[in-house]
């Protein structure tokens, strides 16, 4: 996505990468219509540490990354990747290295991300976050053995070789790794750094996700929600090692074909909760997911933070060609289900979605889904549609007809790929009172689209910019952007859609 730098009265044309974190939009980028999409598979779930493994098999430069990362202002960390493999497959295992009291040296899984709003708790809350079932045997939160990817384990440095290992010094003075740490004072820590803007946004927006979560589980504001466990310094590493990742693949989209999130209970600081624990279950509110997979947590809060902070698409179709593959291997060695994520890089749009480079249109097929309802409310079919939208339907609508004995209703028509077909189909006998659904394949040609940013003295605005056949061009500004530019000025909508015309017009002409 280009960004339209805004510089005194005129209008550059600049060259930044620029993230959408939005799972309606379509992405592409700069003007060749080329995007690349970062495709998660999670038969076993995710967590902050599998994901930077996952990264760095798809080629992310550990050095690359640790190097962005001590731009943070946290000290006595490491980062430590291997080559391990889990049921017979095998991919890179990241360890986020932490300098303890003394020379002692320790490596932690995943970052745990229970919040809470009180006192400060044992050094413990942020070592013993247990996943049990029935019949899984409790164990000590400091014991070595310990392999669950979701847990606080702890080993010596120097036993295990490694293929890639730094270690620093800087002259900061910090506090303990456990510190308890609000959202306020981490994402102060991210925005106060030399980051990039756009890991900067990125990193915010996946810790936001995680605050509003435990705040809503917790009945308080989300700026007051202190994290247990994401509050330490390798947590802080998994989450904003996330978003460097990203920016260093230059991913313009996110999405999830496949989500596992385990079964049983977990313990953490406020006790035993069953599995997906509050915090992933409110995160993964109108999300496809599988459970039952295992008798463990297998996907953290932070995992589902990443991926909806993100604006990742679950369950998405994707077309193109694929770049780069990757696996991480999680901590935890789980035979029945083989402890890894799947990360795939794929190049979409061009020629690689199917584009017509006569006609200058992309081409592709969609279903429609449709279902005749005479005996709804308006209410009812309206919730209808929102069920069918958060389902994955391309787009839903509505057109008024009549049917037997003269009676007035509606047909909902919804446009959905073929992965989401069974889905989107399942919702409309969930949701309505149909006795049947109609279904048919469709050929469609669309203008290629992408997404542009215009700087302007009220802040960004997104701007849809559509090209087709010959010079044609459409373009749109994005309708939450004019509404808040409209709210913040006290100005008519209108009005403020006149100005970014003028604006747009000066700098494309």
């Amino acid at each position: 996505m280009e960004r339209l730098a805004r510089s005194g009265p005129s209008v550059n044309l600049g060259t930044e990468s620029v993230f959408v974190a939005n799972p309606e939009m379509l992405c592409a980028n700069r003007g060749n219509f080329i995007m690349k999409t970062l495709l998660y598979q999670c038969p076993s779930g995710i967590s902050g540490d599998m994901n930077l493994g996952a990264m760095a098999a798809l080629g992310v430069d550990p050095a690359a990354l640790e190097a962005e990362l001590r731009k943070l202002p946290y000290d006595g960390w490491s980062l430590r990747f291997e080559k391990d493999s889990r049921g017979g497959i095998s991919g890179i295992r990241c360890d986020v290295v932490l300098e303890e009291e003394g020379d002692a040296h320790h490596s932690h899984g995943p970052g745990h991300t229970h919040g809470h709003a009180h006192g400060a708790h044992s050094h413990t809350d942020h070592h013993f976050h247990e996943s049990s079932g029935e019949g899984t045997e409790r164990e000590s939160p400091g014991d070595p053995s310990r392999e669950d990817h979701h847990h606080h384990h702890h080993h010596h440095h120097h036993h295990h070789p490694h293929e890639h290992s730094h270690s620093h010094s800087h002259s900061h003075s910090h506090g303990h790794h456990h510190a308890h740490r609000s959202f306020a004072e981490i994402r102060e820590a991210i925005e106060g750094s030399a980051l990039s803007p756009r890991v900067k946004r990125d990193a915010v927006a996946c810790f936001r996700v995680l605050a509003e979560a435990e705040g809503a589980v917790h009945g308080i504001d989300p700026e007051k929600v202190h994290f247990h466990e994401v509050g330490a310094i390798d947590s802080i590493v998994d989450m904003v090692g996330a978003a460097v990742c990203w920016e260093l693949l230059g991913v313009d989209r996110v999405v999830c074909s496949a989500l596992e999130v385990g079964g049983g209970t977990v313990k953490c600081a406020h006790g035993r909760m069953p599995v997906p624990a509050p915090a992933t279950s409110r995160l993964l509110r109108g999300v496809p997911y599988q459970s039952g997979g295992a008798n463990v947590e297998t996907t953290t809060p932070t995992g589902a933070a990443l991926l909806v902070g993100i604006g990742c698409e679950f369950q998405a179709a994707i077309s193109g060609r694929q770049l780069e593959t990757g696996i991480g291997v999680g901590q935890r060695d789980t035979p029945a289900l083989p402890n890894v994520l799947y990360a795939s890089l794929i190049e979409e749009g061009g020629a690689a979605a199917g584009a017509d480079g006569e006609s200058g249109l992309e081409r592709d097929e969609v279903w429609e889904l449709a279902a005749n309802l005479d005996d709804m409310t308006g209410e009812a079919i309206g919730y209808l549609c929102g069920q069918l939208r958060a389902g994955g339907a391309l787009d839903v609508w509505q057109t008024p007809a009549f049917f037997k004995r003269d009676r007035a209703g509606s047909v909902v028509h919804a446009l959905v790929d073929k992965e989401g077909v069974d889905r989107v189909e399942s919702l409309f006998f969930t949701h309505s009172t149909t006795l049947g659904v109609r279904s048919q394949l469709w050929k469609r040609s669309k203008l290629r689209r992408e997404i542009r940013e215009l700087d302007t003295e009220w802040g960004p605005v997104r701007v849809k910019l559509a090209r087709g056949p010959g010079d044609l061009s459409r373009h749109k500004f994005e309708y939450a952007d004019v509404a808040r530019v409209a709210e913040q000025t006290g100005r008519p909508f209108a009005a403020i859609e006149a100005a970014l015309e003028k604006l747009w017009a000066e700098n494309s002409g």
